[in-house]
């Protein structure tokens, strides 16, 4: 093969790993945070800890826009609960979309600034998860109950530190994950066959720009990060002909803390930079 027609091959196969997700519908700028505060008719506020406690187990919360450099910055540092050994605590803080209902794609450029999560030595299964999230629920695999998530699929990309990563402490982990849920707040939900995995890894401070896309016509999901391959993750033998029972679609700075009977209790830390954020056209306000 001539060099030039080689040339050619390769730019075409590398356009075309990046571009084909826009042709299901295509992506537009949904919010470029340029705005002094948060615009309400883009966005809402949401959070979520389970088990609740009297008082929250949130120690520092910030969702606001930053107007030196125009970017949405969310923070979360919490902490899990300290009566049992086993289990973890959910500590979500997140932005989310006014309307979650259109939305079928979410991509964002991420900085993720810090990051960390201690773990407890008498809870060694259950690690501390600090993560920066792209979430959402997308159908109902049963039929749709208002405000019931049980049966709901939720999928989510995320930058994380586990507590017992063995990276060096500024590397974290891009993953993703397509789980159902068992419940009805969706405290606890199962993975699909093959509906986990990894994107690679990202430093502290590094930008990374991320792709979450429900794609029902080929009933899947698809993955990326910046340019490189998409991930796709199918779900075969389940319906997504009904709406969620809960309709949320996030960004948000997510914290599961492994719970600890002694000192020092385990905490998650999260502080995260979003910008640019592109959603599927019809999801324009």
């Amino acid at each position: 093969m001539k060099p030039r027609m080689l040339q050619l091959l390769v730019f075409v196969l590398l356009v075309g790993a990046w571009g084909f997700a826009e042709a299901l519908e295509p992506l537009k700028l949904y919010d470029k945070f340029e705005q002094a505060l948060i615009d309400p008719d883009k966005w809402v506020g949401s959070q979520f800890e389970a088990p609740p406690r009297f008082g929250g187990s949130f120690l520092e919360l910030v969702r606001k826009t930053t107007q030196e450099e125009h970017h949405l910055r969310i923070l979360n540092r919490s902490f899990g609960e300290p009566v049992s050994d086993g289990g973890i605590s959910l500590r979500l803080f997140r932005l989310g979309f006014t309307r979650p209902d259109t939305i079928t794609a979410i991509r964002s450029r991420v900085q993720v600034r810090n990051a960390e999560s201690t773990g407890c030595p008498d809870n060694p299964n259950n690690p501390t998860l600090a993560t920066a999230q792209i979430f959402g629920f997308f159908f109902n695999t049963n039929a749709t109950v208002l405000g019931d998530g049980t049966n709901d699929v939720i999928a989510g990309v995320q930058v994380q530190r586990r507590s017992n990563s063995t990276d060096p402490p500024d590397v974290l982990e891009i993953s993703y994950f397509v789980s159902l849920c068992l419940d009805r707040d969706c405290v606890v939900a199962s993975p699909i066959p093959g509906g986990s995995g990894l994107l690679g890894t990202v430093t502290k401070g590094e930008w990374v720009r991320l792709l979450l896309q429900w794609d029902s016509a080929q009933d899947r999901f698809i993955f990326q990060r910046d340019r490189e391959q998409p991930v796709f993750v199918t779900y075969q033998g389940f319906s997504d002909a009904a709406a969620p029972g809960i309709q949320l679609k996030t960004l948000g700075a997510d914290n599961f803390i492994a719970n600890c009977s002694n000192t020092p209790r385990p905490v998650g830390v999260v502080d995260a930079l979003f910008d640019n954020v592109f959603v599927n056209q019809s999801a324009l306000p």
